[in-house]
């Protein structure tokens, strides 16, 4: 071996040291930096012709474990998902207070019902009517408020989503960038861990919105993909994502898409592709969570008032008003009528409290709608009605009154002819003796399905089952309704835009299957025999509906078709519609707080200012058994209205202690994770000062090698 070898050896010993002496002295001074990767300096032997000729410094790598990588940045996506999860779902719980709070929405309910117990014992009292008033409205505030804050919620989560949205294509598009710089370092033997190290910090961020799995390229990039495996960025390109948060969210706002596109161009919806993340927690809150409580929250505000008005509107104010006007039921005259059986009373009084005439109105057992009347006491025989023409055979025998239905609305007044100062509705009691049952109609007294005497209304529909079967006209001739369809993730299937052309019942439900045309490939519409319209959509986890327009309108005057029929979460906007009868907050006398006796002695009031009974079956619907929707996480069925707000309160509370609990584990996991790799990929200050030693020690042997050849140069140039 001639000497310039040795001196060439020794010269690449110098510069290998060098080179790992700077690794260890980045290292070093990096130890308290916060995301610092650990270099690892590498070397390679040089070998010419089967001989060594000294050393070489290779690249130098990060101490990146991918294994320990992946753990970590899953379990940054869990973290993230829970994090933002508890933080909402804290925010609506607190909208439901503590239980011992007076202002809780339950503790008002209460008190509400307690007040007209109390009015119940002295209905005379102005400040008591005022009183009850005053906590009935409480409690429809309440309600009403806190159903728009878990709106408010929703629309934050959006909000935050379009922010997410961004904050991925800054990081796809950085990590897109910094994925030709290192694949040009690497070709060229430069160094490349500055931009790894920066390119990894960029990938634990994105791990917060998304979750994302990572795999090495051979030219020292890395190619991005969600966990369920969608393409977010590779060594050329990177996906782009587009989202339009918004605006004046509702109940029954429909959100858009999350487009992606992708590296290739294709476009398709990023929802069904999340697992973890930020975002995926997001979307759980808007389009699961606050929706499931949103919806129980108002079944119960919904019911709470139903029993309500149910036992208002059995009894009267005192002196009995002049006229009853109800509530715009959407519906014909036929098909308001048409489900009725059992009996009903229409009777006119005197200022007096005393009846003046009864007209007692029979309904067949066959559901029809047809019946007969009997006016005082049946002296003129049964005339019998027929349900088409139910208002002018009724007119034709009803003394002292006068009864109406204009486009879907019910009107009953007197005719000011003397005696007939005042108008109620009254059913008959149930006589199991003479088979005898109160007028009902899918559970509701006559006077309480049209709203005659309602102490709560709302401008919606508030019951969803009309009444329609397939043959009747489907009564909307005109319009669009928008629908989209949503996967079980909360992806956008597909949108579907349906005329209305009107028809029948059938005819309607063909429409909304048609597989071209209709729904009919992603689910199938029924109606069922209370005239109930649902859908059910295909899959497990199957289809969800969304109605994102509609400009319909039944018969021209009535509820749009989702509102009719409740589609669309229609049904999740009730609470925010109710509010005390304008009628009675402006004259609390108005208030029925007396029952009608029907079976009042000749010359003995059958209406009285000091009977509270029906002040006290009002307060008493806490208790009453009530049949309840499926709604949320609650699948309805018998209850009461104080069981199923106990239920409410525990559900509630158990989602935000879960979520708090998931949190709570979730983070231990992730804090587990990143100790275990950053104790791999962190500075160990002993290791490197062993390195340092190693490395100098290297550097100081190639230096003696250098000096020795050196000197045999000057020897051998000596003899010369």
């Amino acid at each position: 071996m001639s000497l310039t070898s040795i001196m060439n050896i020794g010269v690449s010993g110098l510069m290998t040291a060098q080179d790992q002496l700077r690794v260890v002295s980045d290292n070093m001074s990096n130890i308290n930096t916060p995301g610092y990767i650990r270099k690892v300096a590498h070397q390679s032997s040089i070998v010419t012709a089967g001989v060594g000729m000294g050393v070489r410094s290779d690249q130098a790598t990060l101490a990146a474990d991918k294994y320990l990588q992946a753990a970590a940045l899953k379990a940054t996506s869990t973290s993230a998902r829970s994090d933002v999860s508890y933080e909402l779902l804290d925010q609506i719980q607190a909208q439901f207070g503590d239980i011992t709070d007076s202002n809780n929405l339950f503790n008002q309910a209460s008190a509400a019902l307690s007040s007209f117990a109390q009015i119940g014992e002295d209905p005379t009292s102005s400040a008591g009517r005022q009183q009850a008033l005053s906590y009935l409205s409480s409690f429809l505030s309440e309600g009403d408020r806190i159903s728009k804050k878990i709106q408010t919620v929703r629309g934050d989560a959006d909000a935050r989503i379009g922010s997410d949205v961004n904050s991925v294509n800054d990081l796809l598009k950085s990590i897109s960038e910094l994925n030709a710089s290192i694949s040009t370092a690497t070709v060229t033997g430069d160094d490349a861990t500055g931009s790894q190290t920066t390119q990894l910090a960029y990938i634990d961020q994105l791990s917060k919105l998304v979750d994302v799995s990572v795999t090495q390229n051979t030219n020292g990039g890395v190619t991005v993909r969600t966990q369920s495996g969608m393409l977010l960025a590779n060594d050329t390109n990177y996906a782009t994502l587009s989202y339009k948060p918004t605006t004046g969210v509702d109940a029954s706002t429909s959100f858009g898409p999350i487009s992606v596109t992708g590296v290739t161009g294709e476009t398709r919806d990023l929802t069904d592709s999340l697992t973890s993340g930020e975002i995926k927690g997001l979307l759980d809150i808007r389009d699961k969570t606050s929706v499931a409580v949103n919806a129980q929250l108002n079944e119960y505000v919904t019911q709470f008032s139903a029993q309500i008005n149910a036992a208002h509107n059995a009894s009267s104010a005192v002196p009995a008003p002049a006229i009853l006007t109800g509530k715009n039921t959407s519906l014909t005259e036929g098909e308001a009528i048409k489900g009725f059986t059992g009996e009903t009373n229409i009777v006119t009084l005197d200022s007096a409290g005393n009846i003046a005439h009864t007209m007692k109105i029979t309904f067949d057992a066959d559901g029809s709608g047809n019946g007969g009347y009997a006016v005082d006491g049946g002296g003129g025989g049964t005339i019998g009605f027929s349900a088409s023409s139910f208002v002018s055979d009724i007119n034709a025998g009803l003394v002292g009154a006068q009864l109406d239905f204009t486009d879907g609305v019910m009107t009953l007044k007197t005719n000011g002819t003397t005696g007939n100062d005042g108008v109620a509705i009254v059913d008959s009691a149930a006589n199991t003796g003479t088979g005898t049952t109160p007028s009902s109609k899918f559970g509701q007294g006559f006077s309480q399905f049209f709203g005659m005497n309602d102490v709560i209304t709302s401008p919606n529909p508030t019951n969803y089952k009309t009444g329609l079967s397939a043959g009747d006209a489907n009564g909307f001739t005109t319009g669009t309704v928008g629908f989209s369809l949503k996967s079980a993730a909360g992806a956008t299937v597909t949108t579907v835009n349906v005329s209305m052309t009107g028809g029948d019942m059938t005819s309607m439900v063909t429409s909304l299957n048609d597989t071209s045309t209709g729904l009919g490939r992603y689910g199938t519409f029924s109606l069922d025999s209370s005239g109930t319209l649902s859908f059910k959509g295909f899959g497990n986890p199957a289809n969800t509906l969304a109605v994102n327009s509609d400009d319909t309108s039944r018969n021209g005057t009535g509820a749009s078709f989702s509102k009719f029929f409740g589609l669309g979460d229609g049904a999740g906007s009730i609470a925010s519609s109710l509010s005390i009868a304008d009628r009675i907050n402006k004259d609390p006398k108005e208030m029925a707080l007396a029952q009608v006796n029907l079976n009042a002695a000749s010359g003995l009031n059958a209406l009285n200012a000091g009977d509270g009974k029906g002040a006290l079956a009002m307060a008493a619907v806490g208790s009453k058994p009530t049949t309840f929707n499926s709604a949320g996480l609650n699948s309805g069925g018998l209850s009461t209205l104080e069981r199923y707000a106990s239920d409410l309160a525990g559900q509630v509370g158990n989602l935000a202690a879960n979520a708090k609990t998931n949190k709570e584990s979730n983070a231990a996991l992730l804090s587990e994770a990143g100790s275990r790799r950053d104790a791999y990929q962190g500075v160990n200050l002993d290791e490197e000062l062993v390195n340092l030693t190693t490395y100098q020690q290297a550097y100081s042997a190639a230096g003696r090698l250098v000096q020795a050849a050196k000197d045999m140069y000057d020897v051998l140039l000596n003899m010369v």
